[in-house]
């Protein structure tokens, strides 16, 4: 199971050091890959509370990938973007990435996102369907693509993206597995708790087995450490998690307490969090990227712990 980490490219606690000097870093601290977020006019989600700094991914990854070889993704990249021009910012990441690219795609949850890029929020499906296409078409040269939004002919774009890129798609819900099946590699829920996470799986393996498919499994929890996991708690905002679950389509589960959200958040000390971790392994996750969004407070010396005591523990 590899593990990752979302980078620190937005929010008030985003600055060039966190983000380029120890993002450099993450390979020889251990971390097998780095990801970023996808967002046009972010203002931070409720729970985040609102700001507006946001380093864009491609321009991120690319600063990574120039100097690491670290793996990098993105989660989720969202179809807000002319396809062609989606198509040609992915194949110049992939080159500089040395093929060490996995793209999350997903339909974009953001109605703004979709205004602000002058397109409608309602056609956000077939937008991500032309996305998927013209990412698969554009890896040869001499593409063709027709779509309601998207034509062209003998269209070649070098360094294209690779024919092999891997895509894992984005989302919660059962219509999500469907998605991920019919135009993915494999499944990323982002943020999920077991409550909902384990059916879903559960329904991933049998589709996916009855299409003749393969699929990787990742996820995205929060983290959160502590002296113990009721100090990890106590730093965080727990009642504005719980709420964001409940809120949830298609979530039949109750979110009462911090151990209902187990799966979505991962709180406590070294041991707590290895534990937590061996909770995925179990599952058969392929890959846990670690959101520390909600302690950035303790960003450095939760590098250095998860460095010095959870990933080497894991690695045995």
């Amino acid at each position: 199971m590899r593990i990752g980490l979302l980078l620190p490219h937005f929010g008030a606690s985003s600055t060039y050091e966190r983000l380029f000097d120890l993002g450099w870093q993450l390979g020889d601290l251990g971390f097998d890959s780095a990801w970023v977020r996808d967002q046009l006019g972010f203002r931070g989600l409720a729970f985040e509370g609102r700001q507006a700094h946001f380093v864009d991914p491609f321009i991120t990854l690319a600063g990574i990938a120039a100097r690491s070889g670290i793996r990098l993704g993105t989660a989720t990249l969202t179809p807000v973007r002319p396809p062609v021009v989606t198509a040609q910012l992915v194949g110049s990441l992939a080159y500089l990435a040395h093929g060490r690219l996995v793209l999350g795609i997903g339909l974009g949850g953001q109605p703004r996102a979709f205004e602000l890029a002058g397109l409608r929020y309602e056609d956000r499906a077939a937008h991500f369907r032309e996305m998927v296409g013209v990412l698969r078409a554009t890896s040869r040269p001499g593409a063709s693509f027709e779509g309601p939004f998207t034509r062209f002919t003998d269209l070649t774009i070098d360094p294209p993206p690779p024919a092999d890129l891997p895509l894992w798609y984005c989302g919660t819900s059962p219509s999500a597995i469907d998605r991920a099946i019919r135009y993915a590699d494999g499944w990323f829920p982002g943020r999920c708790p077991f409550h909902a996470f384990d059916p879903l799986l559960a329904k991933l393996r049998a589709d996916s087995q009855a299409a003749g498919r393969a699929m990787s499994v990742a996820i995205v929890p929060l983290l959160s450490p502590g002296r113990d996991r009721a100090d990890a708690l106590e730093r965080i905002d727990v009642p504005a998690l719980l709420e964001e679950a409940r809120g949830k389509p298609g979530w039949n589960a109750s979110f009462e307490t911090a151990d209902d959200l187990r799966g979505a958040l991962i709180a406590g000390n070294a041991d707590d969090i290895v534990a937590g971790l061996d909770e995925f392994r179990l599952r058969g996750v392929d890959e846990v990227v670690l959101d520390l969004r909600q302690r950035m407070d303790a960003f450095e010396t939760t590098l250095e712990l998860l460095a010095r005591d959870v990933l080497p523990a894991l690695r045995s």
